[in-house]
């Protein structure tokens, strides 16, 4: 990893393949050896990686994205059906939450009452956000009644979002279609002024998320696509042509679904306005 933040792809892929002879069978390890081949503009080495990756642990979140960069280098027409910008992005307007009469009421109340749980500290390093705060516990199932709520709604759609996903067991991502489902997390993050997330994935989940609570006006900008979040742009240090396979403007009371393994991020905005959402992961009810 040092090498590799070093750009010296070279002696990083040399330092992975003499540790792979040792720990071949590390699923992890070979997404971060996947990584520094596709630094490395070595992508048939790292796509080789992944699928051995991916052939000890078939869900691993990291190998997928790395795959489907190494796919994209490689011109690989598999990459759109692995990644479904189109088809496994979903973009749903909920119905107004339970007790309020408007989407706007229900947002209003709900913004003030996030408000309160976000910290006064700036973001942690390890978070993907910049210029902004994200509340450090699980939000769902934690006795917060205006979000129980909300969390109705989301049920609701995440059920359906699943019922329709086509069933495919040679699929990364269709194969772990499942009645049931929980979820591994949830958190609010909120945005200020020159705010953005970093592109990155959800290495614990199966179906991530990103409800929009309150957005600024800078949204509206249909051109520089201010605060809208984006997807396909990778967290690693390679050149794509258009990088950004789809983007979609935020508007309260908009949920957005995705597999976890798609590299999202968010446009930086200029507003005096915060933009504050709801994210959370899904995994199938039966896996551990």
């Amino acid at each position: 990893d040092s090498l590799v933040m070093l750009k010296r792809a070279d002696d990083a892929i040399a330092a992975y393949a003499r540790a792979l002879a040792q720990h071949g069978s590390d699923a992890a390890l070979l997404a971060r050896a996947a990584e520094a081949g596709l630094i490395g503009r070595e992508p048939q080495r790292a796509l080789a990686w992944c699928e051995q990756g991916l052939a000890i642990d078939p869900h691993h979140q990291s190998c997928l994205a790395m795959m489907s960069i190494a796919m994209r280098m490689l011109d690989d027409e598999r990459e759109e059906a692995l990644s479904g910008y189109d088809k496994l992005v979903a973009v749903m307007d909920l119905d107004i939450p339970r007790g309020f009469s408007s989407m706007e009421a229900f947002n209003a109340e709900l913004t003030h009452y996030l408000d309160r749980l976000h910290p006064d500290t700036r973001e942690h390093l390890h978070q993907s956000l910049r210029g902004g705060t994200q509340t450090p516990d699980h939000l769902f199932d934690a006795g917060h009644e205006v979000i129980q709520r909300l969390q109705e709604r989301i049920n609701e759609a995440v059920a359906r979002y699943i019922a329709g996903l086509a069933g495919n067991e040679r699929h990364p991502f269709l194969a772990r279609r499942a009645r049931g489902f929980r979820y591994a997390g949830s958190w609010s993050s909120r945005l200020r002024d020159c705010g953005f997330h970093v592109n990155h994935i959800h290495p614990s989940g199966w179906i991530s998320s990103c409800y929009y609570a309150a957005v600024p006006d800078a949204v509206q900008d249909t051109s520089a696509r201010q605060g809208w979040i984006k997807f396909g742009e990778p967290g690693v240090d390679v050149a794509l042509k258009a990088p950004i396979r789809r983007a979609i403007q935020p508007r309260p009371g908009r949920l957005v679904l995705f597999p976890s393994y798609l590299w999202h991020g968010t446009i930086a905005f200029r507003d005096r306005a915060p933009r504050t959402t709801i994210a959370f992961d899904v995994v199938p009810a039966g896996e551990s």
